[in-house]
C-alpha cells in the first residue's frame, strides 16, 4: 500500500483526507507525505462515535473544472479511477 500511495501522492499529484470528519481529518500532499505508521495513528485516533475515514483523491481547481466538457470530466473521473484500482485492490476482498 505505501508504494502505491508513494506513486499517486509524490508523482501523480494525489492526495489524501483521513481521520475525523468532525474534527477536521488531516491533510497530505506532496509536501507533506506522513509515514505509514502516522497515517494509522491518525486513523486509529479518530473518534469511534464520529465519521472518520480516508479518502484519497485527485484535487482539481474550480476554474479547471468550469473549464472542461462533460466528457472531459467523465474522462478524467475514470483516468483517477484507474490510477487508484491497484491501491483498491490491496483492500478489498474482490478485484476491480
Amino acid at each position: 500500500m505505501e508504494r502505491e500511495l508513494r506513486r499517486l501522492i509524490l508523482r501523480e499529484g494525489f492526495r489524501i483526507f483521513a481521520g475525523s470528519w468532525e474534527a477536521a481529518p488531516a491533510g497530505y500532499s506532496k509536501a507533506n507525505f506522513p509515514a505509514m505508521t502516522a497515517l494509522r495513528r491518525v486513523l486509529d485516533a479518530a473518534p469511534a462515535r464520529h465519521w472518520a475515514g480516508f479518502q484519497l483523491y485527485y484535487p482539481m481547481t474550480e476554474e479547471e473544472v468550469r473549464g472542461t466538457t462533460g466528457l472531459d470530466l467523465v474522462e478524467s473521473m475514470l483516468a483517477v479511477f484507474k490510477e487508484v484500482t491497484p491501491a483498491m485492490n490491496l483492500t478489498m476482498q474482490i478485484h476491480l
